[in-house]
């Protein structure tokens, strides 16, 4: 399960990049994301479905969902997008903790990497964020010992 704070940008293209990555390796893989503060029913911004096209993700279809603990039980993973997510679902969710991690860590794991919130910015800005998410995630998915 991949979470970001709204469950419009970050964790929605984390979710199918991956999902799509693992395809091409051959893999079934189940990914979902979810968000802290997600209202549900919302769309992401057009800036968001323009950058992620460049990268032949599709967000149109997707609706915000807000994490429920279910969620959190139901998942072998959770990557989250900054340290303070980290300890948010951890407190809400205490046994989890051996498998919440910051999305960064599979690349960076010395460093309390935040993927910062393009929302309300400028294409240019969710390129970025963008081009970081599929680099850590390409990282965990050779982490996990798949050739990509």
């Amino acid at each position: 399960m991949m979470i970001c704070a709204g469950n419009l940008c970050r964790s929605p293209f984390a979710a199918v990049y991956m999902q799509q990555r693992m395809r091409k390796a051959g893999i079934e893989f189940d990914v979902y994301s979810r968000g802290l503060l997600a209202l549900p029913g919302r769309r992401p911004p057009e800036a968001a479905q323009q950058a992620a096209a460049e990268f032949d993700i599709d967000l149109s279809g997707h609706v915000a969902q807000p994490m429920l603990l279910h969620d959190v039980e139901r998942a072998g993973l959770v990557l989250v997008m900054g340290p303070d997510q980290r300890k948010y679902v951890t407190s809400k969710r205490p046994a989890s903790i051996g498998k919440v991690f910051l999305l960064s860590f599979a690349s960076e794991p010395e460093e309390n990497k935040t993927i910062e919130d393009p929302m309300g910015k400028n294409v240019d800005s969710f390129r970025d964020i963008y081009e970081e998410i599929t680099s850590h995630v390409d990282a965990w998915i050779r982490r996990f010992g798949i050739k990509i």
